[in-house]
């Protein structure tokens, strides 16, 4: 009923107030004149006094009021439209912060935030880390766009053939973490050859008529809560480094004494003793 009212202009509004008041008035004087004097010469006056003094007094104060209350109304609606904007735009926001906007996976923050929330529990549990082969030959050979839909198609491979509880990100531009909780090294290993197979036989077409083999190199470690975050991702990492050296297109599982991928520094040392000693300097 209030809801019916306010959404009234304020003349029907003041209409129908003033008609209550009127109701009531005469309702109220008939009896209570009947009550004490009975009816008489002067019952009809009466009565006639107390429709009319309440028209005189509502219709100007519930014009005023219901004008008012219109504003209050309208008011209201437009509070209640800008905060289901606001929550919307929050929404949007945290999607934005806690999902990739590309592939619709995880971000890199909230993949490592879930992770570490998830690997205290006291069960085995696997990281892989998938990076995609050649794909700058990809962004080279077809542009940066084919390359953005060859990630998302990687997306739909990972939804279509993890689990729920598992959680999938996108850690670089073309490199993705994976984290399977109650889940056995080598168990993680034949999840990391059925993610790899299936990316190797799903159909991309970047153009009309033109299927190109996409193949991803997985890097699986065993996850236990007195790990280090830097460990277990250097392990995912020299894992993921010995598949790309071995040819690529391959799953391998980390093994204490693997050789750990080199850093640039380590690198450009090791090419610089190496010139000097090829050289006839001393």
């Amino acid at each position: 009923m209030k809801s019916s009212l306010s959404s009234l202009s304020p003349v029907r509004q003041t209409a129908i107030i003033s008609a209550i008041a009127a109701l009531l008035s005469v309702t109220f004087t008939g009896t209570v004149y009947l009550l004490f004097f009975g009816f008489d010469n002067r019952f009809w006056p009466a009565i006639n006094m107390a429709l009319l003094i309440p028209w005189a007094i509502t219709i100007p104060l519930g014009f005023h009021m219901s004008k008012q209350r219109f504003k209050l109304v309208g008011l209201t609606n437009r509070l209640t439209e800008a905060q289901s904007k606001l929550r919307d735009a929050n929404k949007a926001l945290e999607r934005r912060a806690n999902f990739d906007g590309m592939t619709g996976l995880l971000s890199r923050d909230s993949f490592f935030h879930q992770l570490e929330r998830l690997r205290m529990a006291e069960q085995p549990n696997v990281l892989m880390i998938v990076d995609v082969d050649h794909f700058k030959k990809i962004n080279d050979n077809f542009g940066h766009p084919v390359g953005d839909q060859a990630l998302i198609l990687l997306g739909r491979v990972f939804r279509k053939t993890l689990r729920q509880q598992d959680l999938v990100g996108r850690i670089g531009g073309e490199e993705f973490g994976i984290f399977l909780p109650d889940t056995s090294a080598p168990e993680g290993q034949i999840i990391g050859e059925i993610i790899r197979h299936e990316i190797e036989n799903t159909v991309f077409q970047p153009f009309e008529n033109m299927r190109h083999v996409i193949t991803v190199s997985i890097g699986v470690t065993d996850v236990a809560p007195h790990h280090q975050r830097a460990s277990m991702l250097g392990n995912a990492d020299t894992a993921l480094f010995t598949a790309k050296r071995r040819g690529r297109n391959q799953v391998i599982l980390f093994e204490p004494g693997m050789r750990a991928k080199p850093r640039p520094t380590q690198e450009k040392a090791q090419h610089f003793k190496m010139a000097l000693m090829r050289s006839n300097f001393r």
